[in-house]
C-alpha cells in the first residue's frame, strides 16, 4: 500500500497542470464556503450590535414592575443581569429655546445600565458617581440657552406632568407641548439639586433618552438602591434566550390567555396586575439566531440550502471531472497494477489517497484565502457604511466552527467527487486496460454522421470536429455543463443586481433638489411663509419650493370615473384624497409645462392619473385610474367625511359625556378638476415630489390650497423642498436659524447610502459570480486541456496523412464554437429562467416590469466564445510543438 502512495504522489508531481488545476478549484470551493458562512456570522454579529445599539442590551422590558417581580428575576437562574431604571420627575429646562419643548426629566439608572445595556458615550465629563450628580443629554444642550459647564450646580423643581382632570402624562409621551388653554401642570414638586458632571453623546435607544418630538429633554443620574423602581431591563443567559418564553413566564407570573398574548404578540399589559407593560426584545434574540419565525427561518434555510448546493455542484464537477481525466490518463497504469496484483480494493484506495493529498494542500489554503477574503470585504464594507449603522462598524466575527464547516464541506465534496472514479478504476479489467481498447468505443448499431451543412460550410474539419465531439460525449458533456452553470448564474445573479439598481435610480431618478424641510401641522399660513422667507435667504440655495400638504380630506365620487384598468387592479381608497399645494410661482412653471394656461388652471385641480399596482394574484397592473372629463366638479370634505349621526352621537354621549361632534367641522366644498396628468415631467421639482405620492394625488396653487383647507386645520402639513449649491451648509444654515419643530432632510445622503447599499449587493453578488466563474473555468481549462493532450496520437496522424496547420487549426476553431453554441443554447434560457424567478419573487416589494437582461446575455455569449478559445489556443500550442512521428510512437500520452 505505501507504494501505491508513493506511486500517486510521484504522479501529482509529474502531472503538475492538472495537479495545480484541481488544488485551484478545491482552494476555491472551500475559501468560497468560508466566506459565505463567515460573512453570515460576522453580519449576524453587526446585527446584534446594531440592535443593542438601537434597543439596548436586554431581553425582556418591564415596565412598572414592582418588587415581586424584581424578585423573581433576582432568583431566577437563567437571568444574567437587571437593569434598572426610575423616572425622578420634570421640571422646567432652564432657559429652554422652544416653547414645545419647555421639560427636563431626570432619569435614574443603575452603574451598569450605563455600561452593559445601553450603548453610550460621553462628549465630555464622566458618568455619575451618585445620586446628586447629574449627566446632561446632547438634547438639552441643544434646547437650552443655557451654558452649561462640568461642575456647575442645578437646581430643579420635579414634580409630575398631569392634565388638569388629573391624569399623568408619561415621560416618554411623544406629542410636543403645545399648551394654548393651560390643559396641563406640573404637580408635586420638590427641589433638588445636582451637580453637572458629564455630557452625553446623542443616544439611539428611546428607552434611555427621551423621543425627539416629545415636550422633554433627559438627564440622567445614579439610582439609589431603595428608590422607587419604575422599568426593568432584564438580560437572559443563552439557556434562558433558547427558552425566553419560558424564562419571561416565570418572571412575570403570567398564565393562561397572559402567557399565549406575549408569546404570540411578544408583549402583555398587566395595568392592574404586578407591572403596567413587558415586552420581550425579539429583534436582538432574532439576530442572536433565537425568536425566528418560522417563515423567516424557512427563508434563511432556503437562501443558505441554494447556495450551499450551487457551490457544492460546481465544486463537484471541478473536482470529480479533475479524477475522471486522472483516470483515463492512467487507465493503463491501473491495469498493469492490477496484472501484478493489485487487488481492486488497493486501487480504489489509491484513487481516494489522491483526493486525501489534494485535500490536504487545497483546504487549508482555501481556509487562509477565505479569512483574507473576509478581512478584506470587512475593510470594504466599513468604508462603504460609513455614517451608515449608528456610529457601529461592520464587525469581524469568524467562530472557529465557520473554518471546520468549510473544512468538513470540502472534504465531503472530495469524497463525493472521487467515489465514482475510484469504483470506476477498480473495475477496469487488466488485459482491457493495457490493450486500451475501453478508449475508444465505436456504435456498430448507429455510425456518427455529421449534418450535410457542416461539411459544406466548414468542410472536412468541420466534419472531424463534429464527430469528434459525438465520439468523446462525456468529455464534452462534462465541459458544457461547466459553462453551462457558468452562463446561467452569471445571468440570473445580474438580473437580480439590475433589479436593485433599478429601484434605487428609480428613486432619485431626475430628482431636481437635494433638501427636503418639514414643518409640523400647528403653524399659520402666515408663520409658514415667515418661516420659508428665512429659509431661503441662503445663498447657497439655487431653487425651490413651499409647498403644503393634506393628507386627510375625502373627495366623494372619484370612484365613478375608474377606469377598467384600476377595476382590474382592484384599487381602494380612491375617495381618499392626498391634496398637494404649491406656491403660485412653481405652480405657474408646472401647469406651463404640461401646455396648460396657467388663467385655466389656478383655481382648479390637477389630479395624477398613472398606476402600478400588484392586484391579489401577485400581477403587476398598470394603467389610468380614471377616466375624468375636464372641468368636473366633486365634493370635496377637509377635515374627512361625518362620521357619526345624530343617533351615534347620543349614544356615545352616554358613556362619555364630554364628547363633542360638530357636524359644521365637516362640510364639503366643490373641488375644479381642471384635468389628469402624469406624475412625472422631467426636470420639474414639482413632478418629483408627485411621483413619490400615491395614486390619484390632487394638485393645487397655493391661493387654491387656501380657500380649500382653513388655517386651523389639524391634518395640514408644510414641506420646503430646495436645491442647493452645497446641501451640507444649507442644512447646518438651515439648523442654526433655530425654528423649532423642523425636521431637515439632506436627500444627498440618502442618495448616497442608497448607493453604497447597491454597491455592498453588486460586491458580493458579483464576487459571487466570479468565484463560481473561476470554478467553472478551471473546470473547462483541466477538461479541455487534458482532452487535446490525450488526442495527440489522433492529432499527429491526421498531420500525417496530410491535413495542414490552416485545416487543423480551423477544426480546433469549429470544437471551440460547437462549445460555445451548445452551452449558450442551453445556459442563456436558465439563466433567464433564473432572472424571471428571481423578479416574479421580489414581485410583491418592487414595482418593476420585467426587463430583458440584454447585457448580461451578451457579456454572457461574449466571455463564453473568448474564454473557450483562449483555452483550446493555449492546448493547441503545446500539441503543435511535439514532434509527429514521436507522438505517434509514444504509447505513454
Amino acid at each position: 500500500m505505501k507504494i501505491l502512495n508513493k506511486l500517486t504522489v510521484k504522479n501529482l508531481k509529474l502531472n503538475k497542470s492538472r495537479t495545480i488545476v484541481t488544488i485551484i478549484g478545491i482552494m476555491l470551493s472551500c475559501a468560497l464556503i468560508m466566506v459565505v458562512a463567515g460573512m453570515a456570522a460576522s453580519a449576524q454579529q453587526t446585527m446584534v450590535n446594531l440592535q443593542i445599539n438601537i434597543t439596548g442590551n436586554y431581553d425582556l422590558f418591564v415596565k412598572g414592575a414592582n418588587k415581586k417581580i424584581i424578585d423573581n428575576a433576582q432568583a431566577n437562574r437563567n437571568v444574567k443581569d437587571i437593569y434598572i431604571k426610575q423616572n425622578l420627575g420634570c421640571a422646567y429646562l432652564p432657559q429652554a429655546k422652544f416653547d414645545t419643548k419647555p421639560y427636563i426629566n431626570v432619569v435614574a439608572f443603575n452603574e451598569k445600565s450605563f455600561t452593559d445595556c445601553f450603548n453610550v458615550t460621553l462628549k465630555e465629563g464622566r458618568l455619575p458617581q451618585n445620586g446628586n450628580e447629574l449627566v446632561l443629554s446632547q438634547s438639552v444642550i441643544e434646547n437650552s440657552r443655557a451654558e452649561f459647564k462640568i461642575g456647575d450646580t442645578i437646581t430643579l423643581d420635579l414634580g409630575k406632568r398631569v392634565y388638569v382632570s388629573g391624569a399623568e402624562i408619561p415621560l416618554n409621551d411623544t406629542e410636543y407641548f403645545i399648551d394654548e388653554n393651560g390643559l396641563e401642570k406640573l404637580v408635586d414638586t420638590h427641589k433638588k439639586t445636582y451637580t453637572v458632571v458629564g455630557v452625553f453623546n446623542k443616544v439611539s435607544s428611546s428607552y434611555f433618552a427621551a423621543d425627539s418630538n416629545s415636550a422633554s429633554s433627559s438627564a440622567f443620574t445614579l439610582a439609589e438602591e431603595n428608590a422607587d423602581i419604575n422599568d426593568l431591563f432584564i438580560s437572559f443567559t443563552s439557556d434562558g434566550e433558547k427558552d425566553y418564553i419560558t424564562t419571561s413566564g416565570e418572571i412575570l407570573n403570567l398564565t393562561g390567555d397572559d402567557f399565549e398574548s406575549l408569546k404570540n404578540d411578544f408583549e402583555v399589559y398587566l395595568e392592574n396586575g404586578d407591572f403596567y407593560e413587558a415586552s420581550i426584545n425579539k429583534d436582538l434574540l432574532r439576530y442572536k439566531g433565537f425568536a425566528l419565525s418560522d417563515e423567516y427561518m424557512r427563508m434563511l434555510l432556503s437562501l443558505a440550502v441554494i447556495i450551499i448546493v450551487i457551490i457544492a455542484i460546481s465544486s463537484i464537477f471541478v473536482i470529480r471531472n479533475s479524477f475522471a481525466i486522472s483516470i483515463t490518463e492512467k487507465t493503463k497504469l491501473y491495469g498493469m497494477l492490477a496484472s501484478i496484483g493489485a487487488t481492486s480494493k488497493q486501487i480504489r484506495h489509491n484513487v481516494l489517497f489522491e483526493g486525501f493529498v489534494l485535500g490536504i494542500i487545497g483546504i487549508p489554503a482555501g481556509i487562509l484565502l477565505g479569512v483574507g477574503v473576509i478581512a478584506l470585504l470587512v475593510v470594504i464594507l466599513n468604508a462603504l457604511l460609513e455614517n451608515m449603522l449608528n456610529g457601529i462598524s461592520f464587525v469581524y466575527a469568524v467562530p472557529w466552527w465557520v473554518a471546520v464547516i468549510s473544512a468538513v464541506m470540502s472534504a465531503v465534496i472530495i469524497l463525493f467527487s472521487t467515489l465514482s472514479s475510484a469504483f470506476r478504476a477498480s473495475r477496469i479489467a487488466p488485459i482491457t486496460a493495457i490493450r486500451g481498447n475501453n478508449d475508444i468505443k465505436i456504435n456498430k448499431k448507429k455510425s456518427y454522421k455529421s449534418p450535410k451543412f457542416i461539411k459544406k460550410l466548414f468542410g472536412v474539419g468541420g466534419e472531424i470536429a463534429y464527430k469528434n465531439l459525438k465520439r468523446s460525449k462525456k468529455k464534452y458533456r462534462t465541459t458544457v455543463i461547466s459553462i453551462i452553470i457558468t452562463v446561467a448564474m452569471f445571468i440570473s445573479i445580474s438580473t437580480f443586481i439590475e433589479y436593485g439598481l433599478k429601484i434605487a435610480g428609480d428613486h432619485f431618478k431626475d430628482m431636481p433638489y437635494n433638501i427636503t424641510v418639514h414643518a409640523n401641522d400647528k403653524l399659520s399660513y402666515e408663520e409658514y411663509e415667515n418661516i420659508y422667507k428665512r429659509i431661503i435667504a441662503d445663498t447657497d440655495i439655487n431653487s425651490s419650493i413651499k409647498a403644503c400638504e393634506n393628507y386627510y380630506g375625502n373627495i366623494v365620487g372619484l370612484t365613478d370615473y375608474y377606469t377598467e384598468d384600476a377595476k382590474a387592479a382592484e384599487l381602494s381608497g380612491g375617495d381618499l384624497a392626498y391634496v398637494f399645494g404649491v406656491d403660485n410661482k412653481s405652480f405657474k412653471e408646472y401647469v406651463t409645462a404640461l401646455g396648460y394656461n396657467y388663467d385655466d388652471v389656478k383655481d382648479k385641480a390637477l389630479i395624477t392619473n398613472d398606476f402600478k399596482y400588484y392586484n391579489s394574484d401577485n400581477i403587476l397592473i398598470k394603467g389610468k385610474e380614471f377616466d375624468l372629463p375636464m372641468n368636473t366638479v366633486v365634493k370635496l370634505y377637509p377635515n374627512g367625511t361625518p362620521s357619526y349621526t345624530e343617533d351615534d352621537i347620543k349614544e356615545i354621549q352616554k358613556t362619555d359625556p364630554d364628547f363633542v361632534y360638530n357636524p359644521d367641522d365637516y362640510k364639503s366644498v366643490d373641488l375644479v378638476i381642471y384635468d389628469t396628468i402624469n406624475k412625472e415631467v422631467p426636470g420639474s421639482i414639482v413632478s418629483s415630489i408627485m411621483s413619490t405620492l400615491n395614486e390619484g394625488s390632487v394638485l393645487v396653487s397655493e391661493d387654491y390650497f387656501k380657500k380649500l383647507f382653513a388655517e386651523d386645520n389639524d391634518h395640514t402639513t408644510g414641506v420646503i423642498v430646495i436645491d442647493s449649491a452645497d446641501p451640507v451648509n444649507t442644512v447646518e444654515y438651515i439648523n442654526n436659524l433655530d425654528i423649532e419643530n423642523l425636521d431637515v432632510f439632506n436627500i444627498n445622503e440618502q442618495k448616497e447610502q442608497m448607493n453604497a447599499i447597491v454597491l455592498i449587493i453588486a460586491i458580493f453578488a458579483y464576487g459571487f459570480i466570479i468565484v463560481i466563474s473561476l470554478i467553472g473555468i478551471t473546470n473547462v481549462f483541466n477538461t479541455i486541456n487534458t482532452n487535446m493532450r490525450l488526442r495527440s496520437k489522433e492529432f499527429a496522424m491526421l498531420k500525417s496523412i496530410g491535413m495542414t496547420k490552416k485545416e487543423f487549426n480551423r477544426m480546433i476553431r469549429l470544437e471551440s464554437l460547437f462549445y460555445g453554441l451548445k452551452s449558450l443554447l442551453i445556459g442563456v434560457p436558465l439563466g433567464l429562467l433564473g432572472g424571471y424567478a428571481i423578479f416574479k419573487a421580489t414581485g410583491n416589494t418592487i414595482m418593476l416590469n420585467y426587463s430583458f437582461p440584454t447585457m448580461a446575455v451578451l457579456i454572457s455569449i461574449v466571455f463564453v466564445f473568448f474564454v473557450v478559445w483562449l483555452i483550446m489556443k493555449i492546448s493547441i500550442s503545446k500539441v503543435n510543438k511535439q514532434n509527429i512521428i514521436e507522438t505517434i510512437r509514444n504509447d505513454n500520452i
